[in-house]
This record gives C-alpha cells, sequence and structure tokens, in this order.
C-alpha cells in the first residue's frame, strides 16, 4: 500500500509544514491506493460472494448506470481478452468492512461476469469470428480457460483514504468519461444511514409532486437538494462553508453514524416541510422564482432552502393561518433587485447566502411568524 498527496505544494507553516493551496496539511490529506489485480475468474466470484457490488446486481453503488453496453460491446471485449489486448484498468472503492465498489470500469466488469454466467453469445467478431454464436458454455475448455485466467488490472481507494481526497480523485477519474456529479460521488462514499434515508426520501410522493417528476432523478440531484436541506436544518445557517461541495461531504460523512432515533427525525422532519410548502403554494409553484403572471419551472435550490427551514417544525395548522401572507410576502422580495442580484450570481458563496437570509428574515420570516 502507498499514500500520495495529490496537491501541489503552494507554502509553508511558522514551523516550517507543507501546505497545499487550500491551506491544508497535506500530511493530513492521504491517498492509500492497493493494487488489485485480479483474475477473471476471481473477480466473478467476489461478485457473486457479494465482496465487490456490482449494478444491477445489487443496489449498490446507486450512482452507477445501469448496464448500458450492447452484447456486441461486450463481445469485442470478450475477444480483446482471448487476444491479450490490455483492457483499461478498473477502480475500486473499499469500505470499513472490507467491501468493494466499483469507481470505473462497471461496463467491463458485467460484460464479463455476463459472459461468464452465459447470457449472450459472442457477436460481430472480426478476428475469431469462428466464435460467433458461442456463449461461454460453448467454448472448448482451453479457451474457458484462457479466459478465466486473464488478469484484470485494477486499483482499490482503501477506507484509510483521506475522504475530500477521495472525492477529488473520483471526480478525475471521472473527467473523460460521463462524469459523476457530487451527490453521485457521496453516495459512493458516505454509505450508511444518513445516505439510505436520503434515498428514500427523494421517492416520498409529495415531493415527486413538487420535482414535476414520476420517479427520483437518476443523477440523484434531488438527493443533493434534501442533504442541503438536512444540513441547514440541523447544523444552521452560521456553520456554512464553501467550497459548498465540503460542507456538504461533512454533514455526509457525520450522518454515517446517525442514530436511528435521529434518522426518523429527519425523515419527518423533511416530509413535514414538504408538505407545509404544499399548503402555501402547488406543486409546481414551490421553490420557483415568478413575477406576476411569470413562474420559472426549475426548482431554484437558494429559495428552497429559505422556504423549508423556515417552515420546517412548524404546525400544519399554523401554516395554514399564515398561507395568504407567506404568498404576499415571497411575492414582493423576489421582485426586490438586491435578492434577484442574490439568486443570479454566485449563489453558493457564503457572504451572499448569509445576505439572502438576512433579507429574507427581514422581510418575511420574522414579519410572518412573529405576529
Amino acid at each position: 500500500m502507498r499514500g500520495f498527496a495529490d496537491r501541489q505544494v503552494s507554502g509553508v507553516n511558522a514551523a516550517g509544514a507543507e501546505i497545499d493551496g487550500t491551506g491544508a496539511y497535506l500530511d493530513e490529506r492521504k491517498l492509500f491506493t492497493l493494487p488489485y489485480d485480479l483474475t477473471v475468474d476471481s473477480l466473478v466470484n467476489q461478485i457473486r460472494s457479494e465482496t465487490i457490488h456490482l449494478r444491477p446486481l445489487t443496489d449498490r453503488p446507486r450512482h452507477q448506470r445501469k448496464a448500458v453496453w450492447s452484447n456486441r460491446l461486450a463481445s469485442h471485449l470478450i475477444e480483446s481478452i482471448l487476444l491479450n489486448i490490455p483492457i483499461p484498468p478498473c477502480y475500486f472503492s473499499q469500505n470499513q468492512e472490507f467491501e468493494l465498489d466499483v469507481i470505473d470500469g462497471q461496463q467491463r466488469l458485467y460484460s464479463v461476469f455476463r459472459f461468464l454466467n452465459n447470457e449472450f453469445a459472442l457477436s460481430n467478431l472480426e478476428v475469431l469470428s469462428e466464435l460467433n454464436r458461442l456463449k461461454f458454455a460453448d467454448l472448448v475448455r482451453r479457451t474457458q480457460r484462457k479466459i478465466e485466467t486473464y488478469t484484470l488490472r485494477a486499483m482499490i481507494i482503501t477506507s484509510d483514504s483521506d475522504p475530500e481526497i477521495q472525492f477529488d480523485v473520483f471526480e478525475r477519474l471521472n473527467t473523460h468519461t460521463m462524469p459523476l456529479n457530487a451527490q453521485e460521488l457521496r453516495n459512493c462514499m458516505y454509505r450508511g444511514s444518513l445516505n439510505d434515508l436520503l434515498g428514500n426520501l427523494a421517492e416520498y410522493e409529495p415531493w415527486l409532486e413538487i420535482s414535476g417528476r414520476p420517479q427520483p432523478d437518476k443523477r440523484l440531484r434531488g438527493e443533493e437538494l434534501i442533504l442541503r436541506f438536512l444540513a441547514l436544518y440541523t447544523d444552521g445557517w452560521d456553520q456554512y462553508r464553501t467550497p459548498q461541495k465540503h460542507w456538504l461531504n461533512e454533514f455526509a460523512r457525520k450522518g454515517r453514524n446517525f442514530t436511528p432515533e435521529k434518522i426518523a427525525l429527519l425523515s419527518e422532519t423533511w416530509k413535514q416541510a414538504v408538505e407545509n410548502c404544499l399548503l402555501i403554494f402547488a406543486p409546481n409553484e414551490c421553490f420557483r422564482r415568478y413575477y406576476g403572471n411569470e413562474k420559472r419551472s426549475a426548482i431554484n435550490r437558494s429559495l428552497m432552502d429559505l422556504v423549508m427551514t423556515s417552515l420546517a417544525g412548524r404546525e400544519p395548522q399554523a401554516v395554514k393561518g399564515i398561507s395568504s401572507d407567506f404568498r404576499k410576502s415571497y411575492t414582493e422580495i423576489l421582485g426586490d433587485k438586491e435578492f434577484q442580484d442574490l439568486l443570479d450570481r454566485s449563489t453558493d458563496h457564503k457572504s451572499r447566502t448569509l445576505r439572502r437570509l438576512e433579507i429574507w428574515n427581514e422581510r418575511l420570516a420574522r414579519r410572518i411568524f412573529s405576529s
């Protein structure tokens, strides 16, 4: 195993310790990797025993797409193995239980697994055309052994690695493919009770009505919005920091160890806040910007933060009583030029985020809820 810091040194502290460009000590930002070359036969066995988790055989890692390779592409991969053509390395993420989630290489690994499971016949092979129309079970034993003993190059990002560095590495691994977004990476890295809750809450029917979707967003955008709310509600606005992704990473990491009681409380808080919003707005109005008859179709994250945290924990009957005043103040505040600017530019900057909250409290929250 070897450790390294994937940053360029840009200075030293008073004691002479090297620090990186963000001010974090390089010694505290370690990435530990472990070569993990394995034979095809070993790969299949570890997938079957769920040491390696691979979609769509399991529900994790949830960020991974379902199988999208055609049998033709999968056949070409098998042909490459038989011809000893190098295959790009795969990457795994290891958890504390020494289970492995596939970070990069899912389509390749699933194609190999499917072929050894006799789920498709080879097709469109150009070099080994005599093998077309044959499944794994149809191959002579010598050829089967050649596939089974082929070594796949792999690398494990171990559980000892600093989570923030893991996050950066995962982003870079996906730079030249379809990149994983921030929430997809969190979903892989911070499995646990909070992560499971996000998946469940994203399926909550009133939330889907607000989102205008029959089912949760496949790229987990809804789950990130829920995570934002839970972080603000639990830790408070004063704990917000930038880069925002690191703030959310920290809350997601803490959430892995939330007690069942806390998870139940957060679940109830989220659902009640959503239902309170629907006492004031129609589903397609919630968290949208609109001026007069003009409505914006997309959910505005900044408005959602403000509305949801304002209505969280309030009795539905009380919300019904202030609904008309809330809508009126909401319309007025959206017409404020400074507030509009705070919704349009650098929305995640800390000072602008707190200024947005200040205006919201002055013009809406304190006036309505203190009366």
